[in-house]
């Protein structure tokens, strides 16, 4: 895990990309790419990945990759809510206080 001065010097090289020769481009794209690889593999384990790789196969990830890259789709709502009513929960709604007359 990076360190906040460690991430605010890595966003002071990506502000300089620009003015950046192409190799020294593809040396912090590098860089980038394994900083990345590193977080995740030090997030979740390579077992549990490795598990949710057996899982989920190629052509699975894939569909869903192609249908969510048009945006994602609005609640199919298999099952139809009705619109909540205000004091229709459990709680009894509050009654008047009498007075002791």
């Amino acid at each position: 895990m990076l360190t906040n001065d460690e991430l605010q010097r890595l966003r002071r090289y990506v502000d300089l990309v620009p003015y950046m020769s192409e190799e020294l481009r593809d040396k912090l794209l590098e860089t980038i790419r394994k900083l990345k690889v590193a977080e995740a593999q030090s997030i979740v384990p390579q077992s549990a990945v490795q598990a949710m790789v057996d899982c989920v196969d190629d052509k699975l990830m894939a569909d869903i990759v192609k249908d969510l890259r048009s945006g994602v789709p609005s609640p199919s709502g298999l099952l139809k809510a009705e619109p909540i009513v205000r004091g229709s929960g459990w709680q009894e709604p509050p009654r008047a206080e009498r007075s002791n007359e």
